[in-house]
């Protein structure tokens, strides 16, 4: 939770404002009622009950509407999560500078593993498809 994880909350809502805005309005899909409350409590009611996507980035809170932010369609939802993936490695790599004790540090390392655990997937989805350069993985278009 926020309260539990403070220093990972605004990541949290971002990734889950993409991942409703993708189940919803990408793939059309429905969430569970249990999901759809649940994610209702971090985005807000009047998200969760948008019928359009500019309507659910409106009504985004803004510790969630900073992930789709410059987001005009939901065709262009995957930029937004590369943008998430590497605000979520830059944000972990600076928790993880300067010697103190506490979360922060700890918080700031899972980020980043996680972050790099999402190129390594990547990596091997190129090698699956035969290779290819690269960068094609790592820069939006």
């Amino acid at each position: 939770t926020a309260t539990a994880v403070p220093e990972a909350a605004r990541w949290a809502a971002g990734r889950l404002a993409l991942l409703v805005g993708r189940e919803t309005f990408v793939a059309r899909r429905s969430l569970t009622r249990a999901s759809a409350l649940r994610a209702g409590r971090l985005l807000g009611t009047d998200a969760m009950a948008a019928s359009s996507y500019p309507d659910f980035q409106r009504h985004l809170p803004p510790a969630a509407r900073w992930a789709v932010a410059g987001v005009e369609g939901p065709s262009e939802l995957w930029r937004a999560e590369w943008r998430w993936w590497h605000r979520l490695d830059e944000d972990g790599r600076g928790l993880t500078h300067g010697a103190r004790l506490g979360r922060a540090p700890v918080v700031g390392a899972a980020a980043v593993l996680s972050a790099d655990a999402w190129r390594a997937r990547g990596a091997l989805e190129l090698a699956a498809r035969g290779g290819g350069r690269w960068e094609a993985f790592d820069a939006p278009a």
